[in-house]
C-alpha cells in the first residue's frame, strides 16, 4: 500500500503538470534537433602556427621588397563558442613577425628587408562559423571529422608601414577529433585588404577595394574544448509518443488498483456496521474457542475506530468471567516493508490490542501476546494487517 500511495503521488504531480495524457506538448520532428545547452557550454580555444602568402595588386616588385617574396610565418590564438551544433563564432589573433624568418631563411636576407627588425603584421579577425558536417548530416558525438566554413572580417596593422586597414574574406577549416576535448585542425583562409596596406599605395586612392591586396594563409593547430562539451539529442516524436503512452497506461493501472482498494474498504466497513448492534451471549464456565480480528491501517499500530472493537468487548467480557486465556496474535502483510520491520509492527499491533483488553478489565496475566511478522494468509493482502484475538 505504501508503494501504491507513493506511485499515485508521483502520477498526480505528473498529471497536474501536463493536465491530460493526450495533451502533452508536441516535440520537434527534426531528427537533427538537440537540447539547448547553457551559455557557458561548448566554448573552445585554439592555438596554431601558420604560413601566409601576400599578393599586392599591380605591384609585383613589392613582394620581394616588403614581404620576402610574399611569404610570412607566424602564430594564431583564438577563442570561440558553438551556440548550436551548426553555428558558432570565433575571435582570432594572427601575428606575423619578420624575425621568424631567421628560422626559415638566411639571416642576411631577413636583415636587409624593411620589416626584418619590426616584424610583419598583426590581425584581429571575427569569424562566424558553420559546421557543414552537423548541418547536413546531423549532430553525432562520435563523429571524428568536421568541415567548417566561415566568413571573416577584421582589422590588420602593417608593422613596416604603420598602416591600419580593414579586411574581409573567409575560409575553410578541417577538424579531426583525437580525444573528447582535443582536436587538431587545418585552416585555409583568404582575406582582401584595400589599397593603402603599404606606403607605396596612398590610403586616399580611389577604388581601394577594387585594387585590393590578398592574403592567403594556412594555419595548423590544436583545439581544446572548455567546460561542458557536446549536445544532448532531443527526444524524437516516436520516442516521445511511446513514453506518453507508457505513462498513461501506468496511470490507468494505478487508478484501477486504487478503485479496487476503495471498494474493498467500503465492503469491510459495511460488514462491520452490520454487526454493530450484535450482542454475544454472556459465556459461562470455560470457553474453549472463539476469536475476532482487529484491523489496522498501513504501517500503523493504532486502533483508531471504536467500531473495530465491538467483538473485542465481547471477548473481554468472556475472559473476565472464565478462566480462559486470551491469545493475541499480531501480523502485517508481506507485500510491504522488510521482514524485520514487519516483525516489529506485528508485535506492536498485538500489544495495542492487549492494552485495549486490559482497559476493558481483562487481567494482563491472562493475555498472551505474539507477533508473526509479514504474512499472506488471506486475500486481499491488506486484510493481513490485523491482530487476531482468541479465547482458549
Amino acid at each position: 500500500m505504501k508503494k501504491l500511495m507513493m506511485a499515485l503521488a508521483f502520477v498526480g504531480l505528473c498529471t497536474a503538470a501536463n493536465a491530460q495524457c493526450d495533451e502533452f506538448a508536441t516535440p520537434t520532428t527534426n531528427k537533427y534537433s538537440v537540447a539547448t545547452n547553457s551559455f557557458w557550454a561548448n566554448w573552445f580555444v585554439q592555438a596554431g602556427v601558420d604560413a601566409n602568402v601576400v599578393s599586392m595588386y599591380g605591384k609585383g616588385s613589392l613582394l620581394k621588397k616588403d614581404w620576402h617574396n610574399g611569404r610570412t610565418y607566424g602564430f594564431d590564438l583564438a577563442v570561440g563558442k558553438w551556440f548550436t551544433p551548426g553555428i558558432g563564432v570565433r575571435g582570432k589573433v594572427n601575428w606575423e613577425n619578420g624575425a621568424f624568418y631567421k628560422a626559415f631563411r638566411k639571416y642576411r636576407h631577413a636583415w636587409e628587408t624593411p620589416d626584418g627588425a619590426k616584424g610583419g603584421y598583426a590581425a584581429i579577425y571575427f569569424d562566424t562559423e558553420f559546421n557543414m558536417s552537423n548541418i547536413f548530416c546531423g549532430y553525432s558525438d562520435t563523429r571524428v571529422w568536421n568541415l567548417i566554413l566561415y566568413p571573416r572580417m577584421g582589422v590588420i596593422r602593417n608593422f613596416d608601414s604603420g598602416n591600419y586597414t580593414s579586411a574581409i574574406g573567409g575560409g575553410l577549416e578541417s577538424s579531426w577529433k583525437v580525444a573528447k576535448r582535443v582536436s587538431i585542425y587545418a585552416d585555409l583562409a583568404c582575406v582582401f585588404t584595400p589599397q593603402g596596406f603599404n606606403d607605396e599605395v596612398p590610403m586616399g586612392s580611389k577604388n581601394r577595394w577594387w585594387k585590393s591586396n590578398q592574403i592567403v594563409s594556412l594555419d595548423l593547430g590544436v583545439t581544446y574544448n572548455i567546460g561542458k562539451t557536446g549536445w544532448s539529442k532531443a527526444v524524437s516524436l516516436e520516442d516521445y509518443e511511446a513514453l506518453s503512452a507508457e505513462a498513461c497506461a501506468k496511470l490507468a493501472a494505478l487508478r484501477s488498483q486504487l478503485k479496487a482498494e476503495q471498494d474493498e474498504n467500503a465492503r469491510l466497513r459495511a460488514e462491520l456496521a452490520k454487526w454493530a448492534n450484535h450482542k454475544c451471549p454472556e459465556p459461562t464456565g470455560n470457553v474453549t474457542a472463539g476469536s475476532t480480528s482487529v484491523f489496522f491501517d498501513l504501517n500503523s499500530a493504532k486502533i483508531n475506530s471504536k467500531k473495530d472493537l465491538i467483538n473485542l468487548e465481547a471477548i473481554a467480557a468472556a475472559a473476565k468471567n472464565t478462566k480462559a486465556t486470551v491469545v493475541v496474535r499480531g501480523s502485517a502483510d508481506s507485500k510491504t516493508g522488510s521482514s524485520a520491520y514487519n516483525q516489529k509492527l506485528s508485535e506492536s499491533r498485538a500489544q495495542a490490542v492487549a492494552d485495549e483488553l486490559v482497559s476493558l478489565g481483562v487481567d494482563r496475566a491472562k493475555i498472551q501476546v505474539s507477533g508473526v511478522g509479514g504474512v499472506a494468509e488471506v486475500e486481499p493482502f491488506n486484510l493481513n494487517r490485523r491482530a487476531i484475538v482468541t479465547l482458549k
